[in-house]
């Protein structure tokens, strides 16, 4: 039985060179940026195939003294220290 991965069927196989018009072939399912025969720069259609990033992780809560966020209760304030006094 033969595993193919997914990309396999999804059209990431060669391509043709829009200058040379010579198949240019992936290396390990990424394809070279220049045409190895006439060296045209390349461009990957599949890059137009992939899904958008995921969204990033929400912010952490801000640091004290910082701007209130709604809902965002304040964190409490350190108490000052006490004076000193004058040695006689």
């Amino acid at each position: 039985m033969c595993f193919r991965p997914a990309e396999a069927d999804a059209g990431l196989g060669p391509i043709q060179c829009p200058n040379c018009g010579k198949r240019v072939n992936r290396a390990q399912g990424v394809l070279p940026s220049k045409c190895p025969f006439c060296r045209e720069p390349i461009e990957d259609p599949s890059l137009s195939l992939m899904a958008p990033a995921a969204p990033s992780a929400p912010m952490a809560p801000g640091a004290p003294g910082a701007p209130k966020t709604p809902g965002v209760p304040a964190a409490p304030k350190v108490p000052a220290a006490p004076p000193m006094s004058p040695k006689a």
